[in-house]
Parts: C-alpha cells; sequence; structure tokens
C-alpha cells in the first residue's frame, strides 16, 4: 500500500516549540510562506509567533540551493490563506456599513443576528453571516470563515 506525506496548511496542528511556554507544544499554523509553516499560534498559551522546529526536524538546504537575499526574503509575500478575494470584499462590505461601532466580545452563551459584528480572541472583528439552528453561527472574520457556537448555557458548579 502507498502512503503519500500530508502536506502541512493554515488551520493544521503541528509540533513548535513555544516561545512563551519554553517547551514543545501543539501549535494551530496561521499562515504559510512558500509552502512551510510560518507563523503558528500556541494552543496552550494562545502566544503567535514563528514557527520554530523541534529540534532534529529542522529541514537541511539541498545543496547547491541558493537561500534569497534579506531584502526579498523581507519582501516576500506570504499567504495567509486560500479564500478568494471576495471574501475579503465581503468582510469590507460589513465594515463600510457598520461604521463607527463597538463590537462585542464574543461569548459563546450570548445570542446574536445576522450582520452584528463581534470581537474573536483569536480570529479578530467578525460578522454573523448566518444563523445556524439557533446555537451555531457562521462567522465571517477578514482572512476565513468560521462556526461558532452561541446561545450555549453557562453551567452552574455545585
Amino acid at each position: 500500500m502507498h502512503y503519500q506525506k500530508k502536506t502541512t496548511s493554515v488551520g493544521d496542528e503541528i509540533d513548535s516549540i513555544c516561545t512563551r511556554c519554553k517547551e514543545e507544544t501543539i501549535h494551530r499554523v496561521v499562515a504559510m510562506m512558500e509552502g512551510t509553516p510560518h507563523l503558528v499560534i500556541c494552543t496552550r498559551c494562545w502566544g503567535q509567533h514563528r514557527y520554530r522546529p523541534l529540534e532534529g526536524a529542522k529541514a537541511k538546504r539541498k545543496s547547491g540551493s541558493t537561500r534569497l537575499p534579506a531584502k526579498d526574503r523581507v519582501n516576500a509575500k506570504m499567504v495567509r490563506s486560500s479564500q478568494p478575494k471576495d471574501l475579503l470584499q465581503e468582510w469590507e462590505n460589513h465594515m463600510e456599513n457598520a461604521g463607527n461601532f463597538q463590537p462585542e466580545s464574543y461569548d459563546q452563551s450570548a445570542s446574536y443576528k445576522v450582520g452584528q459584528g463581534l470581537e474573536h480572541p483569536i480570529y479578530g472583528l467578525g460578522f454573523v453571516r448566518k444563523v445556524i439552528g439557533g446555537i451555531k453561527m457562521e462567522i465571517i472574520f477578514q482572512r476565513e470563515i468560521k462556526i461558532l457556537v452561541m446561545n450555549r448555557a453557562k453551567y452552574a458548579h455545585s
């Protein structure tokens, strides 16, 4: 049987050295550059930093390959996600229509309606596109669309 190695992409979880935790933890990829993870978020402390491979896992450059000059590396285009440009356009339209407003912080137990803006601690500013069954909602963020829960009961500790 032939197995193919899975390629890493935005949203995948990978092991990395966390600069805040100072140890190996699971991270979520938030940006790719030239096909390799560039920015990651630690799932333990939520710190965002450049991807740091585990010791011994650093890829060696192929002999004969050349590295880009520093000025070109700094200006290299970073690919954050594969979402179409119309997604960004839709988000910008929501921003224009919202005018000057103060978004609510995302709360799983709160109720939201279509068009309402909210601030998520990881994904940033988003707008409700669709309410799904009264307990979930589709949110458009600047770079992606996410399904988040709402109207989740807060459990009392006895």
